[in-house]
């Protein structure tokens, strides 16, 4: 009960904001990456506050159903830092697919989230070594049928909407 008292005053904590970062910026050297930013303005901020990277999430859908999904964000807030600061996409990531769609929309890389809980659930540290090897066959297939041998060949032009038109360009 104590743990479950600690995690709500810990993550409920609705008063912290930017102005927070700012003060842990002061604090440490160490790398720090904010995650759950999903505003091109919110990422800017966080750049100039010395934040070093981002997490592009919407933290699973669980703190506001119907929120603005990352994927839908990641392209706007690649285009407002991408070059100040590292890129990362969390949520929604299940398959090679997913992985090549975030890297195309400009994320530097991809956190898996619940995927590997659930092969460690199932299998331990075995399940978990299972689902990360599923999913690189899943993205490396998903790369070869797109035409792309390098991750660098990873562009928002190899994107088709449902309708058959590109999402870039």
């Amino acid at each position: 009960m104590a743990a479950v008292q600690r995690f709500i005053r810990t993550f409920s904590k609705t008063s912290l904001d930017l102005d927070d970062v700012a003060s842990l910026r002061e604090h440490t050297r160490l790398p720090l990456l904010l995650k759950g930013v999903l505003h091109a303005d919110d990422a800017r901020r966080a750049a100039d506050l010395g934040v070093d990277g981002i997490v592009v999430s919407n933290h699973g859908g669980r703190r506001v159903d119907g929120a603005l999904g990352a994927l839908d964000a990641l392209p706007t807030i690649v285009e407002a830092v991408g070059e100040r600061m590292t890129v990362l996409m969390d949520s929604g990531v299940r398959t090679g697919a997913d992985v090549f769609r975030a890297l195309a929309l400009g994320a530097q890389a991809v956190c898996l989230g619940r995927p590997y809980v659930y092969g460690l659930a199932l299998a331990g540290r075995r399940g978990v070594r299972e689902v990360i090897d599923n999913l690189v066959a899943a993205f490396e297939l998903t790369m070869a049928l797109s035409g792309c041998r390098t991750v660098a060949d990873i562009t928002a032009e190899r994107l088709v909407r449902a309708d058959g038109r590109p999402v870039a360009g």
